[in-house]
């Protein structure tokens, strides 16, 4: 400690202060093309990511609460960009079973929120170039997104691993896939739910995603410098859709005393027309009419 407070004055004193990087700042720094980002598309959380976007080469971790919550959503703008730069995307996803081996409830993470072909093509996605594979259990999908790790023209890959087994095994098929990816300059993403976030993970990018009903709350969780403390608010979706609907007010509906007037002018007429056709003798029946009416 005696060391570093004297070794910093120094440092001041002869203007090196400028080249040395501290881990309580957060500096977007120039950097090369190999660790510039690809932009998120959105430019609230650009500048928040590691090269001024979505990281290459790096594994990025995104957790999330409850599926469907626009987690494809902030994908798209990359995978778009992606799509327009002629290269392929591979989607590995979610294991046939409903739940992992070994675990012991809970449905799959992506269980209603699977990628929708109309909603990818909309987004600019040439669904030509992606490739939608469906393991049929956990152990199929590691190897899935192993495999196309290897593949020389990757340009995207988004992955969800299941939401079961050990924390040794799945940090070990992070580490795996973290390895790999920075063998070439590819989008890397890979979605699990949301309580791993208290495990250990070799991402370089960590995010916590979570829809409070009309934006997207995106929390960086690790990311190379100093946390973010204040979650990020993206409107993934138009501003129209979070509108609740205008109810229509009912038709009004008289009530009895409204239509007493009515029933006063009406039944005059009604009892002549009912003592005009009724026999002499049966008048007492229009006149038991009026009655029930005006009551």
């Amino acid at each position: 400690m005696r060391a570093a407070t004297t070794l910093v004055p120094s440092l001041q004193a002869a203007g090196a202060m400028a080249h040395l990087w501290r881990g309580d700042e957060w500096m977007q720094a120039e950097h090369s093309p190999q660790e510039a980002g690809t932009s998120s598309g959105f430019p609230a959380l650009d500048p928040e990511l590691p090269g001024g976007g979505w990281p290459c080469g790096q594994l990025v971790e995104l957790l999330v609460d409850k599926p469907g919550s626009g987690e494809l959503s902030l994908l798209l703008p990359a995978l778009a960009a992606n799509s327009r730069a002629g290269r392929s995307c591979v989607w590995v996803l979610p294991a046939s079973s409903s739940q992992a081996p070994g675990s012991t409830g809970g449905t799959d993470i992506a269980a209603g929120a699977l990628p929708y072909a109309p909603a990818l093509t909309e987004a600019g996605i040439d669904l030509s170039r992606n490739i939608f594979v469906r393991p049929l259990n956990a152990r199929e999908g590691a190897w899935a997104l192993e495999q196309s790790l290897r593949a020389a023209h990757l340009g995207a890959l988004v992955g969800w691993l299941p939401d079961g087994g050990s924390g040794d095994a799945d940090f070990r098929c992070l580490r795996r896939l973290h390895l790999l990816a920075q063998r070439h300059q590819a989008l890397v993403f890979i979605l699990r739910r949301a309580h791993h976030a208290r495990s250990p993970s070799p991402a370089a990018l960590r995010l916590h995603l979570e829809h409070d009903g009309s934006q997207l709350q995106v929390r960086i969780l690790k990311r190379r410098g100093r946390p973010l403390l204040d979650p990020v608010a993206l409107q993934i979706h138009p501003a129209r859709w979070n509108l609740k609907p205008v109810p229509v007010p009912a038709p009004a509906v008289p009530s009895t005393t409204a239509s007493a007037p009515l029933a006063g002018t009406f039944l005059p007429g009604l009892l002549q027309k009912v003592q005009s056709l009724a026999p002499a003798q049966d008048w007492s029946l229009g006149t038991r009419l009026a009655g029930v009416l005006a009551t």
